[in-house]
């Protein structure tokens, strides 16, 4: 089944890629628009309306993500890769896209209590000298191996996250085909769909990580000064650069293959159950 997902996914990521480049590139524009009060952050007299986000990510990308996948197995039964939505469609599909956000935060919650409790300390509301001696005890006596093993922890609660994405990745195509009783019994299956097609994201990653291998360096010293009191992050040089240019050549253009190739796959589950 996964051979003939392949195939679907292939053809009609060649007969319309254009249009997938399109629908990808409207989808970063939303995310951008949806994040764009964060800039309220750069005064203190203004932070507060940075929260605006949240509704606007709600109402703009939730929606967007479910009508793309409507779109999706539109273009796999030969129609337009692209469409205007209704009103009606756009309803439904943000009461879905709030259901799978609610269940996704579940499987965020490690890396969330990971991250506030890493803003506490940035912030300088935990005990240093506490700390301190947490990490030390951790890495042996050595502040610094200490370190490299809470990143390490903390890269494990993305772990929970990657599995929610990859169990969740069939549930809105398969809603578009007319509901999820289809994935039932096939969720590892699914997954297994997820996981391949992060093949065809590899090049990207493997950019972005040689790129960020130096600032992960910096990091490291800079959480293993904690001991003066305070923890100042790295600055970005410019292999920022690097991995801006890499999401534009390797990342956007792959991108919509391996959101066709999911669809493509619970579309085969739908047809091998009729």
């Amino acid at each position: 089944m996964l051979k003939n997902a392949l195939r679907d996914a292939a053809r009609v990521y060649r007969t319309n890629w254009k249009e997938g480049a399109l629908a990808v590139l409207l989808q970063l524009l939303l995310r951008l628009m949806a994040l764009a009060p964060l800039l309220f952050l750069c005064a203190r007299e203004t932070r507060f309306l940075a929260l605006v986000c949240l509704p606007l990510y709600v109402l703009l990308v939730l929606p967007v993500r479910q009508l793309t996948a409507q779109c999706m197995q539109s273009a796999l039964s030969g129609g337009p890769l692209l469409q205007v939505p209704t009103m009606q469609s756009y309803g439904r599909a943000l009461a879905q896209g709030l259901k799978r956000t609610g269940l996704m935060l579940l499987w965020a919650a490690p890396w969330l209590c990971a991250t506030g409790f890493a803003v506490r300390v940035y912030s300088g509301n935990v005990d240093v000298f506490t700390l301190l001696r947490t990490l030390m005890r951790l890495g042996g006596g050595s502040s610094i191996q200490g370190v490299k093993i809470v990143l390490l922890i903390y890269a494990a609660t993305l772990v929970p996250v990657l599995a929610g994405c990859a169990f969740h990745s069939g549930t809105r195509h398969a809603e578009a085909l007319g509901g999820r009783s289809m994935l039932k019994g096939h969720r590892l299956g699914v997954m297994g769909c997820w996981l391949a097609g992060l093949i065809a994201l590899l090049p990207f990653l493997l950019a972005a990580g040689w790129a960020s291998l130096d600032y992960v360096s910096a990091l490291v010293g800079a959480i293993s000064s904690i001991g003066t009191g305070t923890v100042s992050l790295p600055p970005l040089d410019q292999k920022i650069f690097v991995i801006a240019a890499a999401s534009v050549v390797l990342l956007l253009p792959l991108l919509p293959f391996k959101q066709l190739l999911s669809a493509a796959y619970v579309r085969q589950l739908k047809e091998k159950q009729a």
